[in-house]
């Protein structure tokens, strides 16, 4: 048996680990010249030196929004440091010190870019692969994929009135690198997500004026001395007018408003589309129900992203051997049921993979159904209460597999 893996990111290792834990054949396959996926900073922002399209989103100063026990492989703790969030710097070198570790590098072909996916008989896959180095293509044949290239490639951008006449300098967060270039800038930063909350933080003292315009604050407290605004109503040349009808001068926008997930690499023949922020048809947000020996991995929103990549490869790598059976009309049934779910709620198609507070039930869930190893119930415990302290910035610490204690923090770490 021999599984694909598209992409050397976070997902793309655990895929990888657990494939070969499991004594399963597998080759991943990653566009750049380095593993770590969005967890890579690069001063580029369009195309890297090989023509490819830069995947990462990745700027200067970041910090991890979530403690470091939450952001963990399974069984591959961080070495325990003073700071409980730690720097993009500290994430990849742990990124790295695990594939390492599980010696996953033999397993992974740097600079591969995927270029086709398509299904063929008795549920085969035919990849066409491209060096872009040599440009050469390939074509591969495997019995399962696991596509791991995230969701940080295809920048959403509100529409506003009045866009095309602002005359100043607009960028998606995705082209955010660097603060200094915004000195003595007056500069509005739209979202109020994480991206939104840090960047607005990182340019506070460096620009000149920054205005932080959002409708909900998903955690944290801007900084002093930023302009909170409420979200904008119209722009005008090189000024903006909210909702609540004050109005700014602005030299430039910077947009931190989340993305599209999106696959070109994958056929129509894959039957996956893409609707408004909603993939499917998927079952349990990550199995391609048309095609069930292909999974998705990593789209569902607002979760402990690294808690979640062991159960959905497990689970998807038990369903791949036959270890459980669950027929397609039973996916479809599933699948209708969560989006009557979310439909009796009243949100829109994008939050159809939000997870959030249901994480552990998830997680509860598909192990439940494949008869795999559960991870332990303390993860859930702790992402859940995090979750609804992210103002507070606690530290975690785990006592055992069900409870853990909170560390109030003494400074900030933004």
């Amino acid at each position: 048996m021999k599984v694909a893996i598209i992409g050397g990111g976070p997902a793309g290792l655990a895929a990888v680990k657990h494939c070969l834990e499991q004594n399963i054949e597998c080759t991943a396959f990653e566009q750049t010249e380095n593993i770590g996926g969005t967890w890579i900073y690069t001063d580029k922002i369009k195309e890297d030196e090989n023509g490819v399209p830069v995947h990462t989103a990745m700027y200067q100063g970041l910090r991890t929004n979530l403690p470091t026990r939450l952001m963990e492989f399974e069984n591959f703790p961080h070495i325990p440091k003073d700071n409980f969030y730690i720097t993009q710097p500290e994430v990849l070198e742990y990124i790295k010190s695990y594939a390492n570790h599980f010696n996953l590098l033999p397993h992974i072909k740097l600079c591969h870019q995927v270029i086709n996916v398509d299904p063929r008989p008795n549920e085969k896959w035919s990849l066409l692969v491209r060096n872009v180095k040599t440009k050469k293509v390939e074509e591969h044949t495997y019995d399962g994929v696991i596509v791991c290239n995230g969701h940080y490639t295809s920048p959403y951008m509100p529409s506003i009135p009045g866009m095309e006449h602002f005359n100043g300098k607009s960028i998606h967060c995705k082209q955010y690198r660097k603060p200094n270039i915004y000195a003595g800038k007056k500069v509005l930063v739209i979202g109020g997500g994480p991206s939104g909350l840090d960047i607005s933080t990182l340019l506070n003292g460096i620009a000149k004026k920054v205005v932080f315009s959002f409708s909900k604050l998903f955690y944290g407290t801007p900084a002093e001395g930023v302009i909170t605004k409420p979200r904008v109503s119209q722009f005008k040349e090189g000024k903006v007018i909210f909702v609540d009808g004050t109005e700014e001068d602005i030299d430039e926008v910077i947009y931190c408003t989340g993305y599209y997930p999106s696959y070109p690499f994958l056929s129509k023949n894959c039957g996956i589309t893409v609707d408004d922020g909603w993939v499917k048809p998927l079952y349990k947000h990550f199995i391609n129900i048309e095609h069930p020996t292909m999974a998705i991995v990593n789209i569902t929103l607002v979760v402990s992203t690294f808690t979640l990549y062991s159960i959905q490869i497990r689970f998807y790598l038990a369903l791949l051997k036959g270890h459980f059976k669950v027929s397609k009309e039973e996916m479809y049934e599933d699948l209708n049921q969560a989006v009557k779910k979310r439909e009796d709620k009243g949100l829109p198609k994008k939050m159809t993979h939000f997870i959030a507070l249901e994480q552990l039930d998830y997680c509860e869930n598909l192990a439940d159904i494949a008869n795999i190893r559960k991870i332990p119930r303390v993860y859930g415990k702790m992402f859940a209460k995090i979750l609804c302290n992210l103002d507070k910035k606690y530290g975690v610490k785990i006592i055992d597999d069900e409870n853990f204690e909170l560390v109030q923090l003494e400074y900030t770490t933004i």
